[in-house]
């Protein structure tokens, strides 16, 4: 009898190490997509929750997820990866980056599986924002797709707005600067105690606010200068003049502009739509997102990046990145990225997904800060501006501190923009 129980045992031992050594075999056997990506804070979690949904939906496939930390050292890791030919399946990458690894034939056009047998049709293409498409798309192809995309946005305080008279945000930079001007509180000796608006030499509303007055940045994604336009100059001097006549726009970047606009210290600020995903928890007023202010147009630049393939991934390696890409930009899962993050979803169709529909319902102006996407403008693709854009948002700071004149700082930019540095 004990015998038996002995072999009994050493059977349910055997069949135990058996199913282990299978279950290894199997995650083993899965095909490998390195995904190199630099989400962090809550967008992070909401990837890597999304990612684990989709293995458990595709048990063949293993999305290796690989945190860069940060945007440069993403570009700076991917440079040197593809330089040693050993890039990862699949990677976030801004256009810039997409125009050089383009140039140097290393990336899968994402149009041969858009169009392929397990692609997407003409309604689902017709679903996603037509500016968003045109800006993944070189010479007619689209070689990536967008993966996340925010806008610009105001984040006010409703409570403090509606104390001087506005019941919403301004819809024009007129109204916006005399709403600034009403909201700034000084103290028996003239110091700001409460700022209208926090902010400082910000490329995003240069930008923007360059587009609406009917300029550009560039002659084309290459071509000369043409920021230092008056359009670029009306657009700075409105920006400087905040600061330096009105002295109402808060620029002491000492502190988080986030952190005394929750205290109070600070009537609104610009930033990203996805700022409201980390301060949810630390609302103790209603506070309101409002899409950018217009001059004689509406237009606003939209940031993040796109997801592209590389082509050293072997064919089955590329079909399993294609299919993850595939279920990430269908709708179902834009929902769940956007409520986990606060990115635009890429399809028009998710902002009537009831759950999407309740943030809305639930935020004053978010509904109009998405609207944004209906008039989106980018930045130059070319490689020329990837290197030279420091150089303008340098001389913004300069104006912005009174040091250079608007006219005199972006002449400056121009300048060492052609030149190089």
């Amino acid at each position: 009898m004990r015998a038996l129980i002995l072999h009994a045992n050493l059977m349910r031992c055997l069949l135990a190490a058996l199913l282990l050594w299978a279950g290894c075999r199997s995650a083993d056997d899965r095909v490998r997509v390195r995904f190199w990506h630099a989400m962090g804070g809550e967008s992070q979690r909401t990837l890597k929750a999304m990612v684990q949904r989709f293995e458990r939906e595709n048990p063949d496939v293993r999305i290796e997820l690989v945190g860069m930390g940060s945007y440069d050292a993403l570009a700076q890791k991917l440079m040197g990866a593809v330089a040693a030919q050993d890039p990862p399946s699949i990677a976030q990458m801004y256009e810039n980056w997409t125009t050089q690894f383009l140039d140097g034939d290393r990336l899968v056009p994402l149009d041969s599986f858009v169009r392929g047998p397990d692609g997407l049709d003409e309604r689902e293409l017709a679903d996603i924002y037509p500016a968003l498409l045109e800006n993944n798309s070189w010479q007619g192809r689209l070689v990536t797709l967008p993966f996340n995309k925010s806008v610009p946005v105001f984040y006010y305080n409703a409570a403090m707005f509606a104390a001087v008279g506005f019941d919403s945000f301004p819809a024009t930079w007129s109204g916006f600067r005399a709403a600034a001007n009403r909201l700034t509180r000084r103290g028996p000796g003239g110091a700001v105690e409460t700022w209208g608006v926090a902010g400082g030499s910000d490329i995003w509303i240069f930008g923007s606010m360059l587009y609406q007055l009917g300029g550009r940045f560039l002659a084309g994604e290459n071509g000369a200068p043409e920021f230092n336009s008056p359009a670029g100059v009306r657009a700075l001097a409105f920006q400087a003049g905040l600061v330096l006549e009105d002295r109402v726009m808060k620029t002491d970047v000492g502190r988080a502009p986030m952190d005394d606009f929750l205290v109070g210290r600070v009537a609104c600020l610009n930033g990203s739509s996805t700022w409201r995903a980390p301060i949810l928890e630390d609302e103790t007023f209603l506070v309101g997102m409002a899409p950018l202010p217009a001059w004689a147009r509406p237009a606003a630049i939209v940031y993040g990046t796109n997801i592209g393939m590389f082509r050293d991934a072997k064919p089955l390696e590329q079909a399993a990145a294609w299919r993850f890409i595939r279920w990430f930009i269908a709708p179902e899962q834009q929902v769940e990225w956007s409520l986990g993050t606060w990115y635009v979803p890429i399809q028009r169709s998710c902002l009537e997904d009831p759950r999407i529909a309740e943030r809305l319902a639930e935020t004053p102006g978010l509904r109009a800060a998405y609207a944004q996407m209906d008039h989106a403008v980018f930045e130059p693709r070319g490689l020329k501006w990837m290197a030279g854009r420091k150089a303008l948002v340098e001389e913004l700071e300069a104006a912005l501190h009174g040091a250079r004149t608007p006219k005199q700082a972006l002449d400056a930019a121009a300048r060492r923009y052609a030149a190089g540095n």
